[in-house]
């Protein structure tokens, strides 16, 4: 399988904290990555976030 645009995650992610943007996508997918957080895992913590108005 091929996972696009997987050389620019880190970029993503380090802009987000630099910038301070909410970007949860991008947080979950990098933990995914790099930080050993399972899919499972990950689709839980995006699926049961708090809601707001975006």
């Amino acid at each position: 399988m091929v996972i696009e645009s997987i050389d620019n995650i880190e970029v993503a992610y380090e802009l987000c904290k630099i910038h301070n943007i909410d970007m949860p996508i991008v947080e979950t997918v990098y933990k995914v990555l790099y930080e050993n957080l399972t899919p499972k895992e990950a689709v839980i913590k995006l699926m049961t976030r708090d809601k707001k108005c975006e």
